[in-house]
């Protein structure tokens, strides 16, 4: 269990600071600077995230990022803004559940995709929003694990468009090659104030599955 009191989730070091009494919570984490929230050697798999965050608007949702790399690699696996990685979209804060997100009031980011990992495991916040925050956190993740030649590591797309173009498809995401098993996306819209008349969701979402090439 990987906390800012217990960063190395090493066995008897929590509860330490303040005489025991949540005496380090939270961390600030300042504009321009980045705090890494887990940082593992081995194999083993995320179990959970769960996180809230000092400020909440807008600015803060799309500003801050988040990070993970799995077994040692340059690129990140995950690599989104914190907001949209949880499933809030446009900067807002909403009560939702799914089987993979949720925040029962609107106030936290959970996660519970489970992340699997054989060399190591690192994930990191990012504040580029220009303004100071801190985040509460912490991430539970099972060490040790065997994993068979079937494991698949967990990755997640991000992207946006402003404006779409009416009538040319948005790629929700782009084509992907290898093995693998796709759990979702979530989507943000705004109307166009120039459409005002023009209902966003008309049309379909297309599926290019193993060789689809002209229709899906």
């Amino acid at each position: 269990w990987y906390t800012y009191e217990n960063p190395k989730g090493e066995k008897g070091k929590a509860a330490t600071a303040r005489e025991g009494r949540k005496g380090a919570p939270s961390v600030g984490v300042a504009k321009g600077k980045s705090l890494t929230l887990l940082d593992v050697q081995g194999t083993g798999t995320v179990r959970r995230i769960w996180a809230t965050l000092y400020n909440r608007d807008p600015e803060a949702l799309r500003g801050l990022k988040i990070e993970a790399y799995w077994d040692g690699a340059k690129t990140p696996a995950i690599q989104a803004p914190f907001g949209d990685f949880f499933c809030q979209s446009m900067g807002q804060m909403v009560a939702f559940e799914n089987v993979c997100f949720s925040s029962p009031e609107g106030r936290s980011f959970n996660c519970v995709v489970p992340m699997p990992f054989r060399k190591s495991a690192r994930i990191v916040l990012l504040n580029e929003s220009g303004k100071d925050n801190g985040i509460y956190y912490d991430i539970a993740a099972t060490l040790g694990d065997k994993h068979d030649d079937n494991m698949l590591y967990f990755h997640s797309y991000w992207r946006r468009e402003n404006y779409t173009e009416l009538r040319r498809d948005m790629a929700i995401l782009p084509k992907v090659e290898g093995r693998g098993r796709f759990l979702g996306c979530n989507l943000g819209m705004r109307q166009n104030p120039d459409t005002t008349d023009f209902w966003w969701g008309e049309g379909e979402v297309k599926v290019y599955l193993d060789g689809d090439t002209e229709h899906p």
